[in-house]
């Protein structure tokens, strides 16, 4: 093969007037290769490319591609091994990628005006443990297209109360309602779609018209129709959420407000080359004031058990009884409830966190706490013997753990053995058995027989012989030399 160099060397030798043999003899090669090159610029290469065990098979590739695009690689590899081919597979492979009529998705830059648009989407960011149960872990995130000003919030829940509640604290934190607002086509937002027709949840549009701004739905499964808060989430979860360390929710929003206010709003934006905070400030002129009035709920309703008993995320919560085995219908807030009577509200109820629990108010069963309240005993031989004395009802506790005789009989023996005493006297007969924990009907009766003997004072209780233990004891023990434990000749 002659080199670049020595083609160069001809042309330039040539150019000077030299012969053919002449400028041989010079470079010392052949008069051949001289002429060879006398006329011609480009350089011999020697050989052509290579080749390649799937080369007779490449017309046959192509033309099946042209027909059907979505061939695999496997199958064509198949389909030209039944013809002879012998290469393997890998290279069948590389060469399809190669060959193969690719799609591209065309992008467009999308701007919008000031006070225009807003996004808002969730992130799914792991687990947390709340109350002794484990949630999944989300991020609210809200990003303004204009400025770029985004609020972020975690939660646990993603029901409509919660989220409208998370969209109302981000136009409170912009300051202003954009005119249109884009969300992904959650139930909480859609409850129907078909095709570019969507029926949106009633809840989100009763907000939507509280607070001024038109929802508008992504196309399905084409999360880049709202690229910006896409963006935006990508950021929480590399700028924010990645290796951060934190205690519970409260405190992870806490972070996350101050990591918003201090870093993400107030940083250069890659985009607008502006900072976002500041683009803001001009914004606000072309968003809608943020209506007072308008914090979110829905409306929902549930069937009440025959106990009275409602379940709302996973927890039961009682309910006035006369809406037993009913459909109380209620106000559904972030983190409370308002039962509803036709549209009066007759009373709030806390939301709890966790699940399994039952949260009952003593006060939605009036007749089973004025059953509890009612002084007079239901049972008239209980009644009876409580209206002894002051203390018989502390008394008949005590008889009844007592198991002397027969509960009942003991009762009416001691009725009628009462019946020959003052209500004073059996008073502090009762009184007296309580201090020393001595009930029955014998016992009773020989502390009033032996008050009937000698008023003045009681003597202990018959047949115990016990008193009571006093507390200044001054107990003479015999104290002995330690010589004398010598001398006893203990054996080891």
């Amino acid at each position: 093969m002659t080199e670049v160099a020595t083609l160069v060397d001809i042309m330039r030798l040539k150019e000077q007037g030299l012969s053919k043999r002449a400028v041989a003899k010079m470079l010392g090669i052949s008069r051949d290769t001289v002429s060879k090159y006398w006329n011609c610029v480009q350089l011999e290469t020697g050989y052509g490319p290579r080749p390649k065990l799937i080369d007779p098979y490449r017309d046959y590739i192509t033309q099946r591609l042209d027909q059907y695009p979505a061939l695999s690689a496997q199958r064509l590899f198949e389909e030209i091994q039944a013809k002879g081919y012998t290469g393997s597979e890998r290279t069948v492979r590389r060469h399809v990628a190669s060959v193969r009529p690719r799609k591209h998705r065309e992008y467009k830059p999308f701007e919008t005006l000031p006070g225009e648009q807003a996004q808002a989407d969730w992130g799914h960011f792991g687990t947390i443990t709340v109350d002794g149960a484990t949630y999944k872990l989300y991020a609210f995130v809200f990003t303004l297209c204009w400025s770029r000003v985004s609020y972020v919030e975690f939660v646990v829940r993603t029901d409509a109360a919660t989220f409208l509640s998370c969209l109302y604290r981000a136009l409170i934190y912009i300051g202003g309602v954009p005119r249109e607002i884009v969300f992904d086509n959650a139930k909480v937002v859609v409850s129907e779609r078909v095709g570019k027709i969507v029926r949106f949840n009633e809840n989100l549009l009763h907000f939507a018209l509280s607070c001024g701004f038109t929802p508008r739905a992504c196309w399905v499964y084409d999360a880049e129709s709202k690229g910006k808060v896409e963006s935006q989430i990508k950021y929480v979860r590399r700028g924010f959420f990645y290796g951060r360390k934190f205690t519970d929710l409260r405190d992870l929003n806490r972070q996350v407000r101050d990591w918003c206010s201090n870093k993400a709003n107030t940083r250069v934006h890659g985009t607008t080359g502006e900072i976002p905070r500041e683009r803001l400030n001009d914004e606000r002129d072309y968003l809608r004031p943020t209506a007072p009035s308008a914090r979110p709920f829905v409306l929902e309703d549930r069937l009440a058990t025959r106990t009275s008993l409602i379940s709302v995320e996973g927890n039961q919560y009682s309910v006035p009884s006369r809406w037993a085995r009913r459909r109380v219908r209620f106000r559904r807030y972030e983190n409370h409830l308002e039962l509803l009577d036709d549209h009066e509200v007759v009373d709030t109820i806390r939301l709890e966190h966790g699940r399994g629990k039952r949260i009952i108010r003593g006060e939605h069963y009036p007749e089973h706490e004025q059953a509890r309240r009612r002084k007079t005993p239901a049972n008239p031989l209980q009644a009876k013997f409580e209206g002894l004395a002051p203390e018989a009802a502390a008394y008949l506790q005590g008889l009844s753990r007592s198991r002397t005789g027969s509960l009942r009989n003991q009762m009416e023996k001691i009725i009628a053995l009462a019946g020959a005493y003052s209500p004073a006297v059996v008073s502090r007969a009762m009184r007296r058995a309580l201090e020393y924990r001595a009930f029955g009907y014998g016992t009773l009766k020989g502390i009033l027989k032996r008050y009937e003997a000698a008023p003045e004072s009681l003597p202990e209780v018959a047949g115990t012989g016990t008193k009571p233990l006093s507390t200044d004891l001054n107990v003479q023990v015999e104290k002995r030399d330690l010589s004398y434990y010598g001398t006893l000749g203990v054996t080891r």
